[in-house]
C-alpha cells in the first residue's frame, strides 16, 4: 500500500488484554522445492505455515530435512553463526508452554535441522553440570521471553537470562559449541529471581553478574569479542523487579562481568540531553527493549521499547559508543507513546519516523550501515500489531518506510510459497526473531499477533538497491579492521589488521599521533605512539566499485611511561622508590619471586628494578653491586662453618680444640646492615666440639658470623638462600 500523502498516526491506548490460552486447529504446509528468484524490494514466504502452527516436524535430530520446521513460537533465542547458518533455541507455543530445542536453518537448502533437546517434551528443568565443563548432558533448559543472545568472534553461540514457564527469571550465562554440540554453564547463579551484583562501575570482577531478567533484547558483541546487554525486565541490586538501563560488559578472555553505565535501581528516569550531542550525563530511561543494531565503527544502537507498566512506549533511538562509554539520543521524541510520520513507500526524511512501539525483534543491518526494523506493536493491547519495514540511514539519520502499513493488525498476503512478489507482506506481528543472510538479504521468522496465533513462517526480504535515498554507501563494500592492542604505553607499537569485506584492492591508513603517520599496505605493522593520548584511526578501502572510509574515534589509549626508579643501597640491601609493582633482576634475568620493594643481593653482579603503574607501564634502573670478601681473623684453623652456602642450618665445628680448663666461647650472626639475627654463648671442655644453628627463619642474603673465646677471634662471611 502506498501512502499518498504525509500522514500524522495517533491513537487511543487501551488497556492491557490478559493472556489467554486458546487450542486452533493447526495449518501445516511443506516445501519441496526452493526458488531461487527473489526479486529486489520483495518480501517471499519461504518455508512454514500461513497461520497458527501448533506442531513441529522433527525428522531425525542432527538430519536435515525439507519437511523440518519447528512449531511456532513466540520469543525464543537466535543466532546467525559465522557459516552463515541461522539458528532458533527455545520459545513459547500457543498452550503457554516452553521448549529447549536447538534448531538450525540452511538459507542455500531452505531446510530445518532438529539439532538437540527433548523433542515435543516441555518446560524442560536446566540441567547445569558443572561450571565452565562442557557435557552432552548440559542444557538451559525450557525458557523464552526474549532470553540475549550473542555469536563470538569464534562461532560459539551464548545465552543469558530469560524466563521459565511460571515467569522465574535467570541470570546465568551459557555457551554452545557448534563443533562438539555441547552447552556449558559458563557463569551466573543456577537458581531464578537473583539480584544483580554490580560491584564498581567501569571495573571487572569475577563476582560480578546482572540482575535476572527478560525482555533485553539489546546485545552486542564488540571488536574484541566482548558481550554487551542493555536493560530489560529483572531483578535490580535490591532484587526488586522493574525495567532497567544498565550496561553491562562479558569479558570471554577472563570470564568475568563489568557494569559499564546506567543505574542499578529499576525506573532510571535516564537524561536525554541535547540531540545528537554525546555527553556523560546522557542515559536512554530504563526499558524493555528489542531493536538493536550495529554501525560499522562499533557502535550499539537501540530504538523504542517500553517501561514496565506495559503502556508507555517508546520511537527514540540512541546510540552508545563502547569505546567512550557514553550514549547519545539520536532520533525520535522524548515523549512516549508517539504516533510517528510516515510517507509513501522509499521516501526518506529525518522528519519521518516509525509510531511507538515494543516487541519489533525483528531488527538487521545491513553491508552500508543502514538499520531495518519490522512490526512490534502495542503490548498495552496485544491485538495491536504492526507489519511495516523502517530502515534508518545511520549516518543521515533518515527513516524510510518501504513496505507494509501504518495500520495495524494487518492481515498481510502470503502469496506462494518460494516465489518473490511485490504483493506479498507478512501479517503484523510482535516477538518474531529475524537474521541477515551471508548475501544481504534480511530473514524473519515467527512471533505472535494477539497471542492467538503463533506462527512458524519463514520470510525473505531482498534488499533494493535502486530504492531512492535509501542507500548512502557502496553495498560492495564494508571496510573493517581490528589492533593488535588498543590500549598501550607510549613509546610501544602496534599492527594493524583489515578485515574489509568484498576484496577491497588497495588501502590507505591514517595514524593521527602514530609513527609512521599513514601506510598503504593491508596490514601495517609497527606503529608506534611515543606520546600519551588518544587516537583516532581511519581506513579507506577501494575496490573497482569505488571506496568506502571508517574511522573509530579515541580507538588507542596511550597512557605515559613512570618515571625512571631511583635505587638507594645499604650495607647489601637494594630498595626502590615507590610505584606499583617490582621485578628485580640479576644481569637482566628476572630474580624468582623478587618482587618487593627491597631486595637483598646474594652475588656481585647488575641488579635492575623494572617498575610499573596502576596503568600497566613499565620503567627501570639498573646499579651495580661488588661483593668483597671479608678477611678472616682466626686464632686457630681448626674452626669450620658449614655448609655456605647454607639453606635451613649452618653448622660449626672445632676439631681438636684448646688442651685445658673449660672456656666461654660466643657466637653472633650479623646480616649485611649489622643486624644481629643469632647469637648465643656457652662453656666449652678441651677436645672437639659442635653447635648446629637453626637458620630456617632467616631471608636470603649475605650475613657475616663471628666467633670469639679467649684464644680465638674469628669472622666469616656467609651466605643464606632460603
Amino acid at each position: 500500500m502506498f501512502l499518498k500523502n504525509k500522514i500524522i498516526i495517533t491513537k487511543y491506548i487501551p488497556m492491557k488484554k490478559i493472556f489467554l490460552l486458546f487450542f486452533l486447529s493447526s495449518i501445516f504446509y511443506l516445501l519441496s522445492s526452493h526458488c531461487a528468484h527473489a526479486q529486489s524490494g520483495e518480501w517471499t514466504w519461504m518455508k512454514g505455515s500461513a497461520g497458527n502452527a501448533s506442531f513441529a516436524v522433527y525428522g531425525t535430530q542432527g538430519i536435515p530435512a525439507i519437511g523440518n520446521t519447528p512449531q511456532g513460537l513466540y520469543e525464543p533465542c537466535e543466532w546467525r553463526d559465522t557459516d552463515g547458518f541461522f539458528w532458533l533455541y527455545g520459545g513459547v507455543n500457543d498452550n503457554f508452554d516452553l521448549y529447549s530445542n536447538l534448531w538450525k536453518y540452511d538459507p542455500s537448502t531452505n531446510e530445518w535441522t532438529w539439532v538437540k533437546g527433548p523433542g515435543n517434551f516441555s518446560n524442560e528443568a536446566a540441567v547445569y553440570g558443572t561450571q565452565g565443563i562442557p557435557a552432552p548432558a548440559n542444557t538451559p533448559g525450557a525458557r523464552s521471553w526474549c532470553a540475549s543472545t550473542w555469536v563470538d568472534n569464534s562461532g560459539d553461540l551464548w545465552l543469558f537470562g530469560g524466563d521459565d514457564q511460571g515467569f522465574a527469571s535467570f541470570n546465568d550465562l551459557w555457551k554452545y559449541s557448534i563443533a562438539t554440540n555441547e552447552w556449558t554453564w559458563m557463569k551466573g547463579p543456577n537458581t531464578t529471581n537473583q539480584p544483580g551484583i554490580y560491584g564498581t562501575q567501569t571495573v571487572g570482577d569475577p563476582a560480578n553478574h546482572p540482575g535476572a531478567r527478560r525482555e533485553s533484547c539489546a546485545t552486542w558483541t564488540d571488536a574484541n569479542n566482548n558481550l554487551w546487554l542493555f536493560g530489560g525486565f529483572g531483578n535490580d541490586v535490591t532484587g526488586y523487579t522493574g525495567v532497567l538501563n544498565d550496561v553491562w560488559k562479558y569479558s570471554i578472555a577472563v570470564n568475568d562481568w563489568t557494569w559499564m553505565r546506567g543505574s542499578k535501581y529499576e525506573g532510571d528516569p535516564g537524561s536525554y540531553g541535547t540531540k545528537g550531542l554525546t555527553d556523560t550525563s546522557n542515559n536512554p530511561p530504563s526499558r524493555m527493549v528489542y531493536t538493536k543494531w550495529k554501525d560499522p565503527a562499533d557502535n550499539f544502537w537501540i530504538f523504542g521499547g517500553a517501561d514496565d507498566s506495559w503502556y508507555n512506549y517508546r520511537n527514540d533511538v540512541w546510540k552508545y559508543a563502547p569505546l567512550e562509554n557514553k550514549w547519545t539520543w539520536m532520533s525520535g521524541t522524548s515523549a512516549s507513546n508517539d504516533g510517528g510520520t510516515a510517507d509513501s513507500f522509499c521516501i526518506s526524511g529525518t522528519d519521518l519516523i516509525p509510531s511507538s512501539r515494543l516487541e519489533n525483534r525483528a531488527c538487521w543491518s545491513d553491508t552500508c550501515g543502514n538499520f531495518w526494523t519490522f512490526g512490534g506493536g502495542l503490548t498495552g493491547n496485544v491485538n495491536d500489531n504492526y507489519n511495516d519495514l523502517w530502515s534508518l540511514n545511520s549516518q543521515t539519520l533518515e527513516w524510510t518506510m518501504l513496505r507494509g502499513s501504518v495500520n495495524y493488525n494487518q492481515a498481510g498476503n502470503y502469496g506462494t510459497q518460494g516465489v518473490s512478489s511485490p504483493f506479498n507482506d507478512p501479517p503484523s506481528r510482535g516477538g518474531s526473531i529475524s537474521w541477515s543472510a551471508t548475501d544481504g538479504s534480511i530473514w524473519m521468522w515467527g512471533g505472535v499477533d494477539d497471542f492467538d496465533i503463533f506462527y512458524n513462517d519463514l520470510w525473505r526480504y531482498v534488499i533494493n538497491p535502486a530504492c531512492p535515498e535509501l542507500l548512502v554507501c557502496n553495498p560492495q563494500m564494508t571496510p573493517h579492521f581490528s589492533a593488535s592492542e588498543t590500549i598501550l604505553c607510549e613509546k610501544f607499537c602496534i599492527d594493524y589488521f583489515d578485515s574489509s569485506q568484498n576484496n577491497p584492492t588497495s588501502w590507505q591508513w591514517q595514524f593521527p599521533g602514530g609513527n609512521p603517520s599513514s601506510s598503504t599496505d593491508q596490514n601495517p605493522t609497527n606503529i608506534c605512539y611515543d606520546l600519551p593520548g588518544t587516537y583516532d584511526v581511519t581506513l579507506i578501502t577501494t575496490n573497482a566499485n569505488g571506496n568506502d572510509t571508517i574511522t573509530l574515534y579515541n580507538y588507542i589509549t596511550v597512557y605515559p611511561t613512570p618515571p625512571f626508579p631511583t635505587i638507594t643501597q645499604a650495607g647489601y640491601t637494594l630498595t626502590s622508590s615507590p610505584a606499583s609493582s617490582y621485578q628485580w633482576q640479576l644481569n637482566a634475568t628476572d630474580i624468582p619471586s623478587a618482587t618487593n620493594q627491597s631486595y637483598t643481593v646474594l652475588q656481585t653482579g647488575y641488579y635492575t628494578v623494572v617498575v610499573s603503574d596502576s596503568n600497566g607501564c613499565k620503567n627501570s634502573a639498573t646499579t651495580y653491586v661488588l661483593i668483597s670478601g671479608v678477611d678472616d681473623v682466626s686464632g686457630d684453623a681448626n674452626i669450620s662453618i658449614y655448609p655456605n652456602p647454607a639453606t635451613d642450618g649452618l653448622m660449626v665445628e672445632w676439631l681438636n680444640g684448646f688442651v685445658g680448663d673449660e672456656i666461654s666461647i660466643s657466637i653472633s650472626i650479623m646480616n649485611a646492615l649489622g643486624q644481629e639475627i643469632f647469637s648465643c654463648e656457652q662453656q666449652i671442655s678441651s677436645g672437639d666440639w659442635k653447635k648446629e644453628i637453626d637458620l630456617h627463619d632467616a631471608s636470603s642474603g649475605v650475613y657475616f658470623i663471628e666467633i670469639k673465646s679467649p684464644n680465638i677471634f674469628l669472622k666469616k662471611k656467609i651466605m643464606i638462600t632460603n
